[in-house]
């Protein structure tokens, strides 16, 4: 692994994410076993992804477009989100224009392998926080 690596995003393709229809993504780490988590994400416009939670905290940079969250409102380009791990959150609306952020998983642990829209679940277990 290299001790640093730049990356410009615009040579960077988008890969459409089969399972979630309406996003597509650039990944930019070397693998999810080289480290935290790293992409940039671009929603379609009026996307709504369900309310949902991670076990590691997520950042989130707005880079274009608007993103709405539940009850936190309104996230605009330059606007950065932080979401503790476990936190319940959503669900997240891009606006009629799109949305696109840089998403990090402030973990090694792959954003979707700690992705979960089941609350019950968290509940239980007691990894789960309120918004």
């Amino acid at each position: 692994m290299e001790a640093w690596r730049r990356i410009t995003l615009a040579e960077v393709p988008w890969e459409v994410l089969a399972s979630h229809d309406g996003v597509s993504v650039k990944p930019l780490g070397e693998s999810p076993e080289a480290g935290p988590p790293v992409m940039q994400v671009r929603f379609e416009p009026n996307y709504v992804e369900p309310s949902h939670w991670h076990r590691v905290d997520t950042l989130y940079v707005i880079t274009a477009g608007e993103l709405v969250v539940g009850a936190e409102g309104v996230y605009r380009v330059g606007d950065v989100r932080w979401v503790r791990a476990g936190t319940y959150y959503g669900p997240e609306a891009a606006g009629p224009d799109g949305c696109e952020f840089l998403l990090a998983g402030m973990s090694e642990a792959s954003l979707d392998d700690s992705l979960s829209y089941d609350a019950s679940t968290a509940a239980r277990t007691g990894a789960l926080r309120a918004t």
